[in-house]
């Protein structure tokens, strides 16, 4: 068994599969100074745990109040999973977020765990034919801005991705008004996401958030970017929007909290 612990080796590594990896390496990425890497190889298999101070992360420090480190684990081989176990600070409270059950199993054995939420990723490669086509931007509009913030999406964070080009908008509108749009930002590399799908109220159910999603997954094929869509378990719409799009499963992140 190796042990990796340099932190540009490991994102190296991640980096030979960056669609797969992405939920780590968007990590890594986003918090330079609250992040350590770990990995443990054999000729069996490869585990990779990413260890955050949950302080960095609004939307940890705010969800996950007792938990002072969030644990990222992604891993083929249990003995491995195990191995990683260790690097683990045992005084504090941790949200694990964990890729599959065999994870969850190794996890579970040194650690109680309560499942808290999960979160699943579609991804599309393809483009999508026939369909009517939204605007794709390099900026947002006031009233696009504005719907973007119906889910917490502040206009200073969104207008600096869109200025330095890791960002574009997509809008579907009946000519003075924003009727549904989205944004693609980039996540890791050559990943992309897709977030902020918001369709005005009066105007559901017409198949707009479809049309302004596929909107966004033709550009990004057009510039040969991997697309990531992620959404809540409980977001059925959403689930039935990807669907709808023959979008296939990426992978699903279950949170599980340890409280000391």
């Amino acid at each position: 068994m190796i042990a990796i612990r340099d932190r540009d080796e490991v994102i190296e590594r991640l980096g030979a599969d960056p669609l797969a990896n992405v939920v780590l390496l968007k990590h890594l990425s986003a918090y330079p100074q609250h992040t350590r890497a770990f990995q443990r190889c054999s000729p069996v298999g490869t585990a990779t745990l990413v260890l955050m101070d949950t302080a960095a992360s609004d939307y940890d420090r705010k969800t996950y109040p007792t938990a002072a480190h969030a644990a990222l684990i992604r891993s083929d081989d249990a003995a491995l999973t195990e191995a990683l176990l260790g690097e683990l600070p045992t005084d504090s409270g941790i949200v694990f977020k964990l890729g599959s059950t065999a994870e969850h199993d190794v996890v579970k054995r040194r650690y109680p765990l309560a499942r808290k939420t999960s979160f699943l990723s579609f991804t599309s490669s393809e483009r999508i034919p026939g369909r009517d086509k939204g605007i794709v931007g390099e900026s947002a509009t006031d009233a696009m801005y504005a719907l973007y913030r119906t889910q917490n999406h502040e206009q200073d964070w969104l207008s600096a991705l869109l200025t330095s080009g890791r960002a574009f908008t997509c809008m579907i509108d009946s000519g003075d008004e924003p009727l549904s749009v989205c944004f693609a930002f980039e996540s890791y590399g050559q990943v992309w996401e897709i977030g902020g799908v918001v369709t005005r109220p009066e105007q559901r159910g017409r198949g707009l958030g479809s049309r302004v999603v596929g909107t966004a997954l033709e550009e990004l094929a057009r510039r040969g970017l991997m697309a990531r869509y992620q959404v809540h378990e409980d977001n059925i719409a959403s689930i039935r929007l990807a669907e709808s799009l023959a979008m296939k499963p990426l992978l699903r992140l279950t949170h599980y909290l340890h409280e000391c």
